[in-house]
């Protein structure tokens, strides 16, 4: 009884704020699958790829996003499992090259279908954020020159549109774009995402373009709905490696993290927080991801919870707006580090909102496990597991009920 009473003397209970949002996030690629009209399902079947992968001694059956998780015909399944883990949010997207198959041709029936959908999560009340741009494409508009071309923005402006007549009653927020620094990198300078592009000049265009699509999507958005528009952007933890890497320091968080939110964040109504990474930056600008001293996830990446703290507060002091966490997870087949990785995250989440940032939200990448672009099915992000030998059968991991005690509670017990 003693031990008993001196353990309850040392749990803390961390309260937030009231109506904070919990949930999980998924995308629509990644979990709808037979998408045959966009780019990434023609990289996917490409030769080279293929090719590329047999080389490095992977099987290529294993990369192919197929049915995915088949959440296209079972999402009032998955709602359910979110409502059961007490989330009262959501985020996921619709599919411009489901919606738009055919340059200006519109498909009545998958629109339908999306609306399907979101009356769903709307009768588990959860609040909807709805991403409209998700690494994917339509081929017609991958064909056209994608976003390296000014003029194609109008067709970016059509989809938003449409999706805003149509379905945007049932949104609570936009996220137009997801993650513009790591489409533009990763397909436009490492040429590792489609369209397959190394070159510095297409990427500049690329994300200029992005911004321009992003600011006049918002107004459209805003104009139609009223509801808050944001992106969700990747924002690192940039830190020297010493005090002779400092000045350079301010120069790589520009490039990582502001030149996006510079561009955008007037119209941005919030700013959606993707936090995975923590990099130390050397006095030559070079960076290293964050490893030693720190645990990691199964995808080798170092978990740094006290990062994310260093970036709402450097938001919060260079923005001034709500902040929604858009995307915060770990790859973890085992489930033995999630729980914590979790409760440190929000911890330090906690801390900051402590220190003035107005942080109204919580979704954890990601609610089922999914496709996880080049890593194929291998990485499990998800709060329920996938089996994709048996059904694609669903199955709570331990830690989602955890994460499920602290959505009710609203608050962070240790």
């Amino acid at each position: 009884m003693q031990f008993e009473a001196k353990a309850e003397r040392k749990m803390q209970t961390f309260k937030f704020p009231e109506g904070f949002l919990w949930g999980g996030a998924i995308s629509s690629h990644q979990t709808e699958g037979k998408n045959t009209n966009n780019d990434w399902w023609a990289f996917e079947h490409s030769q080279k790829r293929e090719q590329r992968l047999l080389k490095e001694g992977k099987d290529p059956a294993e990369y192919y996003s197929g049915q995915a998780c088949d959440f296209y015909n079972r999402y009032d399944e998955d709602f359910g499992l979110a409502q059961q883990l007490n989330h009262n949010a959501i985020r996921f997207g619709v599919e411009w090259a489901r919606i738009e198959p055919f340059e200006g041709e519109f498909d009545e029936q998958v629109i339908e279908h999306y609306k399907k959908m979101l009356e769903a999560a709307k009768a588990r009340n959860l609040k909807i954020f709805l991403t409209l741009h998700h690494y994917t494409i339509p081929a017609w508009f991958a064909k056209k020159g994608g976003f390296a071309k000014k003029q194609n923005v109008d067709d970016f402006l059509r989809y938003t549109t449409v999706v805003a007549q149509r379905l945007g009653k049932y949104v609570d927020f936009w996220l137009t774009i997801n993650e513009p620094n790591v489409y533009s990198i990763f397909s436009y300078i490492l040429g590792s995402y489609p369209p397959n592009h190394r070159s510095l000049p297409e990427a500049r265009r690329v994300a200029h373009n992005i911004i321009r699509a992003h600011n006049r999507a918002s107004v459209e958005l805003k104009s139609l709905t009223g509801k808050p528009v944001s992106m969700a952007f990747q924002l690192s933890d940039i830190q020297p490696k010493s005090i002779f890497s400092r000045p350079i320091m301010g120069v790589i968080n520009y490039f990582i993290n502001d030149y996006f939110l510079n561009g955008c964040v007037g119209h941005c109504d919030f700013i959606g927080v993707n936090y995975y990474f923590h990099h130390h930056v050397g006095w030559l600008g070079e960076r290293k991801m964050s490893k030693s001293e720190h645990e990691k996830s199964d995808l080798d990446w170092g978990i740094h919870p006290e990062g994310l703290e260093r970036v709402l507060m450097r938001l919060h002091q260079k923005y001034h707006k709500p902040m929604y966490i858009t995307e915060n997870g770990i790859a973890d087949a085992a489930d033995a580090k999630r729980e914590k990785f979790i409760k440190n995250h929000l911890l330090h989440t906690y801390h900051a909102i402590e220190r003035g940032a107005d942080v109204r939200g919580y979704l954890y990448w990601a609610l089922i496990d999914n496709f996880e672009w080049l890593y194929g099915f291998g990485p499990r992000f998800g709060l329920v597991e996938i089996d994709y030998q048996d059904g694609l059968k669903r199955r709570v991991r331990d830690s989602a009920m955890k994460f499920a005690e602290i959505c009710k509670t609203n608050s962070l017990s240790l």
